[in-house]
């Protein structure tokens, strides 16, 4: 038995080396990668604010794309106003206190900015010029002799006529007064002011005091 034994770990020492010889020599384990993270979407660019310049004298800001709509307040001509929303023939516009507010399209310019920048100090050009009365209006008396002020909205077109009035504020405490400031707006004639050579339609605002 003893010799048995002997000889049994004599065999057994050569596999032993083998193995180790193995092992040494077998490649690393590949490391295990952490899975990778997708990349978020591009975010689309920021757009910039939409800013426009009246044009008009005076502009009526309405709480609602209305005429007759109450008046928030009145901007006047050159007044910058951003815009943040639309409505067919109107524009929403936030205004310098934080209020918004909607405007007629056609009494704003985009090109406004530029436009006042590049005018001289000395006189406007042939092609750039506010309105003027070509006839001013015929003043009359209310004929149950009110008093107070009253204040009238008038669209002017591209040739100078009154096409519309608006009693804005009336506080005669007379209907009659209203008419007649109306009345006397409507008879005048006006010379349209010119932008870019081309004559611009406007509003005007009459007040008239009794």
């Amino acid at each position: 038995m003893s010799g048995f034994h002997a000889l049994s770990s004599r065999a057994v020492r050569p596999v032993i080396l083998i193995l180790l010889l193995l092992t040494s020599c077998a490649p690393p384990p590949a490391p295990v990668s952490a899975p990778s993270t997708p990349a978020p979407p591009p975010q689309p660019p920021a757009q910039p604010s939409r800013m426009v310049y009246v044009t008009a004298s005076a502009l009526n800001v309405r709480e609602e794309p209305s005429t007759e709509s109450d008046v928030v307040l009145q901007v006047k001509k050159n007044a910058e106003l951003t815009v943040v929303g639309s409505d067919e023939a109107w524009l929403k516009v936030r205004l310098e206190d934080g209020r918004t507010g909607w405007v007629a399209e056609r009494f704003v310019s985009d090109g406004r900015a530029q436009s006042r920048q590049q005018q001289p100090r000395t006189k406007r050009s042939g092609c750039e010029s506010d309105y003027a009365f070509l006839q001013t209006p015929a003043l009359s008396f209310s004929e149950d002799d009110a008093h107070g002020l009253v204040v009238v909205e008038a669209s002017v077109d591209a040739k100078g006529v009154v096409t519309s009035t608006r009693v804005v504020t009336n506080n005669t405490g007379s209907p009659d007064a209203g008419a007649t400031a109306e009345r006397e707006i409507r008879s005048a004639k006006f010379a349209p002011p010119i932008r870019n050579c081309v004559p611009r339609s406007f509003i005007f605002t009459y007040r008239r005091t009794f």
